[in-house]
């Protein structure tokens, strides 16, 4: 017989079904399957028809049943057409989500396949899907899912909570009613057609969104924190003494969102806090030792916030949070800014060199009234 396109050699007759040629000649010398042609001085060829039977009797094998049994089905199994079981298997294994949701009130999960089984949170046949999901009740997919029921309509694209995501958000597939049984309930059909790329990139775009909001914030509070350096500036350009410091406080608490900021100058060990903008601090005297926090804040030059007990000291009310940035020049302490805020994530995005360009101008004005009360003197 010579070789035409209904044969294939034995490599090629290996290679697509994945069994290799020693092990199709072992089946052949014990079960005589498959059987080859022979060509010119002997050579084998195998039957393309053969090729499907070979492939089933592999897989069989691998899932554990006996090499006779497996070959005595595949010589039996017929030419074309599928079995019930096949058919069955075709919703149950298919590579995308499918539910079956009967309605339309209550709308309740009859059957789901094997990929929304799989997943954590998933509804399970029962399950009422307004109670899994009650948000869905007002979107409007419910609305198209509840059509199909009722309506001449057959098919329709419709958003559903997302079955393989707990339920939270939503996924998109193809509605269908499916064939009316005597004495059941109606049954619409839920085919998912999200594809796994489409949903990672709506996760993709809602971490961009996210993203972009968080930026958004951070530079509007950014912006903020720009216009108050501006307002101390002015102050130390056009003011001085205490007046300028407390126009600079005053201007820190318009444009920042702080409750309350004093400058408190450094005089003998102790900080010395007058009325602050919005006289929620001091006035008091703050031994600067006694606190171990604001000693290395003073040492270090490093903004902090105040613990319980220096934060009393300056008059914090226990349900608030005061943040400390010195005032230091050529290592040596002028003084704090006391800013107080509801909690210490209020500065979480101000970069500390922010802080530290507001406590420099503030440093300049606390030096220049030294040397104005030194020459005075």
């Amino acid at each position: 017989m010579p070789p035409d396109s209904r044969t294939l050699s034995a490599t090629e007759f290996a290679e697509i079904t994945g069994v290799s040629r020693e092990r199709l000649r072992t089946w052949e010398r014990r079960h005589a399957f498959p059987e080859p042609v022979r060509i010119g001085r002997g050579a084998r060829r195998y039957l393309v028809d053969d090729v499907p039977r070979v492939v089933a009797v592999r897989r069989s094998v691998d899932r554990g049943i006996p090499l006779e049994t497996a070959v005595s089905a595949a010589r039996t199994q017929p030419a074309a057409g599928i079995s019930d079981a096949a058919r069955s298997a075709l919703a149950e294994h298919a590579p995308i989500a499918l539910v079956v949701v009967s309605g339309p009130e209550p709308l309740r999960i009859e059957e789901v396949n094997a990929l929304v089984r799989a997943r954590p949170g998933a509804p399970s046949p029962g399950d009422d899907l307004l109670e899994l999901a009650p948000w869905y009740a007002d979107h409007p997919g419910a609305a198209t899912l509840r059509s199909l029921f009722a309506s001449t309509s057959v098919a329709a694209a419709c958003e559903h909570p997302d079955w393989t995501a707990g339920m939270v958000g939503t996924a998109n597939a193809i509605a269908y009613r499916l064939p009316q049984e005597a004495g059941r309930p109606p049954l619409v059909a839920l085919v998912g057609i999200d594809t796994a790329r489409e949903r990672q990139l709506r996760r993709d775009l809602d971490a961009v969104a996210q993203e972009r909001a968080a930026l958004r914030a951070t530079l509007e509070q950014r912006g903020r924190w720009s216009a108050a350096t501006d307002a101390v500036v002015r102050a130390a350009r056009a003011r001085g003494g205490m007046q300028a410091l407390a126009e600079a406080a005053d201007g820190l608490v318009r444009n920042t969102g702080a409750l309350d900021a004093a400058v408190a100058p450094y005089m003998t060990g102790a900080l010395v806090l007058g009325r602050s903008s919005r006289g929620r601090l001091g006035p008091g005297t703050i031994t600067v030792t006694a606190y171990e926090e604001l000693a290395a804040a003073l040492r270090d030059g490093t903004p902090t916030w105040l613990g319980a007990g220096a934060g009393a000291a300056v008059g914090v009310p226990p349900e608030l949070a005061a943040h400390v940035v010195p005032v230091v020049a050529a290592g040596e302490p002028l003084g704090a800014l006391v800013l107080l805020f509801d909690e210490e994530d209020d500065l979480q995005d101000v970069p500390t060199e922010v802080l530290l360009t507001i406590s420099t101008v503030l440093g300049f004005v606390l030096v220049r009234e030294r040397v104005v009360d030194q020459l005075r003197d």
